[in-house]
């Protein structure tokens, strides 16, 4: 009796940074040693992108805050690289760091704007995986519901227009609008 056995190729770190970039765009990840194909972002994905990285990156620089990454690839643990939309690390965390590879810090912020092809599972195993890193604060934005979730310290919250993006532990003085991170991108 023969058993057919599921083989999954792993890589390493190291072996993610080699890989040929997909044909189709975007880019890969990795979910225990498993490379993840990441699809490229849409034109209102980008900009929603764009005005969070933005305000963040403002915030950081005008007070030496830390490194602020859009689209980069972070090891939050041995198998698990991520690329979130925008990343936060504070500087007491950026120690020795190298800018041509995955980063070895873990963020106090990642942000996460979805699109269409995400899935409530893939989403899940990602907050958990941010979470067991030590990320302090993930945002998860959808454009299409014009709704941020914020998953941090305390309970779920679910911000809308009208509402600011803001944590004065992780993100002292920030405070982004909702209604201008949906505004229409055309």
């Amino acid at each position: 009796m023969e058993i057919a056995m599921n083989t999954r190729t792993l890589l390493t770190t190291e072996e993610l940074e080699r890989l040929p970039e997909p044909e189709q765009g975007g880019g890969y990840e990795l979910d225990e040693g498993e490379p993840v194909y990441v699809s490229p972002n849409s034109f209102q994905q980008a900009k929603v992108i764009q005005r969070i990285y933005g305000a963040v990156e403002l915030w950081a620089k005008a007070n030496s805050r830390g490194l602020v990454a859009p689209d980069t690839w972070f090891q939050f643990a041995p198998g698990v690289v991520r690329a979130p939309d925008v990343a936060f690390v504070p500087r007491d965390r950026v120690l020795a760091i190298d800018p041509k590879h995955t980063l070895k810090a873990i963020p106090a912020l990642v942000v996460e704007v979805l699109s269409p092809d995400n899935s409530a599972r893939e989403m899940t195993r990602k907050i958990k995986q941010y979470r067991d890193a030590g990320v302090d604060l993930i945002w998860v934005v959808d454009p299409e519901k014009c709704e941020i979730d914020i998953h941090g310290p305390g309970p779920l919250k679910t911000l809308r227009r009208g509402d600011f993006l803001k944590d004065d532990q992780v993100l002292p003085g920030l405070a982004i609008s909702v209604t201008e991170i949906f505004e229409p991108v055309l």
